[in-house]
């Protein structure tokens, strides 16, 4: 095909998920395809996640590359009573069986595979590629076909299938039988272990927040979330709080190797388990933690001030890293929470080998990209079970934060991963690549990752390890 593509070809390109080549990719693409036997390659760039929300319709061909895109029960299907009175004529090791089946079928759903047979049912949900959303899907499944009101972070909890189907059958044991007042399309209530039906406690700041987004302006509807954080307690150091945030670990690593932990964005989407895929990639190499933001649990206080965030965050680092050397790092504006409590760290003398922002745009971010976010955002509710009031106060109290924290002084190294494709909305009309977040100084690595905002953690997350290893590696 001879001739330049114009910008109204690429542009359609895009929108069926192929992307153009820079020069130095296709010729990275070419040295591999030099190494390989297959008779046929075709060396082109593709973007995965448009490519599977068009996947009913893709020729044979991709069909491999854009398997169907996952999906959960259909609402009304599943039957917790059918489900229980299986479960009645079977003994101990045939229930954990049956649960154990249910598990690793929905799982494997999730993940793509053509059978639940290929799910290994003591294999870690991380190592098997699960997510947030992903756990969030099957816990959502999980509560349909069971009629149990399960916690939201139930799946990693107990970690694999065959866990969580012993935790299922403690569950199941304690509420006894489906039995709470009919919901309004007829079918029952789900229920807790204490019997609570699931809507006992409707939340509408959610309601409040989705109208305050379509009136307009957005600040407005942020201002609100504010006022609400403001009636919540609140501390102004790591003394005001009974615990730090207890991290998690996402990836067991050998000791005397430089420790990566990462802090969670304050969306109301967040949560430790955003960086699954990144810490898939660094199994038996270093280990990996996640740090939860404090206040996005009922109960929880918020940061008063920015320096309290900022001390409490890096408490929490320093407990995880285990006297351990080791870098920082946050996804968007998570990367502005990392930066901040490297920086309370390094005024107490106790500097990080490093920082990493994962396409952490400055506070002064575009509004379409904020539009784009919480779009994001409202679609995946409803898999989260709705968001409380909790997780969307402490969205509205760190997001007024943001643009207070300090950007400049730091003085460990920082590793910034640019996403080089626009993210959906972007105005790639516009001068330059004014869509890109940049470094913020020129004392800052850049490192491109193929991916876009939106995507980076997931289709971008082997760019994204490879860097942050590369990197590293030139620190130890």
């Amino acid at each position: 095909m001879g001739g330049e593509l114009s910008e109204a070809d690429l542009r359609r390109m895009r929108q069926v998920g192929i992307e153009g080549l820079s020069v130095e990719r296709g010729l990275e693409l070419f040295d591999t395809a030099m190494g390989l036997d297959d008779p046929a390659l075709v060396p082109i760039q593709l973007d995965l996640p448009t490519l599977r929300r068009t996947a009913d319709n893709l020729p044979e061909l991709l069909h491999a590359l854009a398997p169907p895109t996952r999906r959960r029960s259909a609402a009304g299907k599943a039957d917790p009573g059918a489900l229980r009175r299986k479960l009645d004529v079977l003994d101990a090791e045939g229930q954990h069986e049956l649960l154990q089946e249910l598990v690793t079928g929905l799982a494997a759903g999730l993940l793509g595979y053509q059978e639940a047979g290929g799910l290994d049912p003591e294999r870690d949900f991380l190592e098997l590629g699960f997510d947030s959303l992903m756990a969030m899907e099957l816990r959502s499944a999980l509560s349909e076909a069971t009629g149990l009101r399960l916690p939201s972070m139930v799946v990693f909890d107990h970690k694999s299938a065959a866990a969580l189907a012993r935790f299922l059958l403690d569950e199941i044991s304690e509420a006894g039988p489906v039995s709470g007042a009919a919901s309004a399309d007829g079918t029952p209530e789900a229920v807790t272990g204490t019997g609570r039906p699931s809507g006992a406690a409707a939340d509408t700041l959610s309601q409040l927040f989705r109208e305050a987004i379509q009136n307009g302006p957005l600040q407005k509807a942020m201002t609100m979330l504010n006022a609400v954080a403001e009636t919540r307690p609140a501390f102004t150091s790591a003394s005001d709080i009974p615990a730090l945030p207890v991290p998690v670990r996402l990836m067991e690593g050998p000791a005397g190797r430089t420790r990566l932990i990462c802090l969670s964005t304050p969306m109301a989407t967040s949560g430790v388990y955003q960086h699954a895929h990144i810490a898939n990639h660094f199994k038996g190499v270093r280990g990996v933690a996640g740090i939860p933001l404090p206040g996005f649990v009922r109960g929880d206080s918020l940061p008063a001030t920015n320096d309290a965030a900022a001390e409490v965050l890096a408490e929490a680092a320093l407990e995880a890293a285990g006297g351990e050397r080791f870098v920082l790092a946050g996804y968007s504006a998570g990367g502005i929470l990392a930066h901040a409590a490297a920086m309370h760290l390094e005024e107490r003398g106790l500097r990080p080998a490093g920082v990493v922002l994962m396409d952490s745009y400055l506070p002064d971010v575009s509004n379409a990209l904020l539009d784009g976010l919480l779009e994001t955002m409202l679609e995946m509710e409803q898999t989260f079970d709705g968001f409380d009031s909790a997780r969307l106060s402490s969205m509205g109290r760190y997001s007024t934060m943001l643009g207070s924290f300090p950007l400049e002084g730091l003085r460990a190294p920082v590793l910034f991963l640019q996403c080089a494709r626009p993210f959906p909305g972007a105005d790639t009309d516009g001068p330059g690549d004014a869509w890109q977040a940049a470094p913020w100084n020129a004392t800052q690595t850049v490192r491109g990752v193929g991916a876009n905002h939106f995507t980076m953690l997931e289709e971008g997350a082997a760019d994204c390890a490879r860097a942050i290893e590369d990197w590293i590696g030139t620190l130890d």
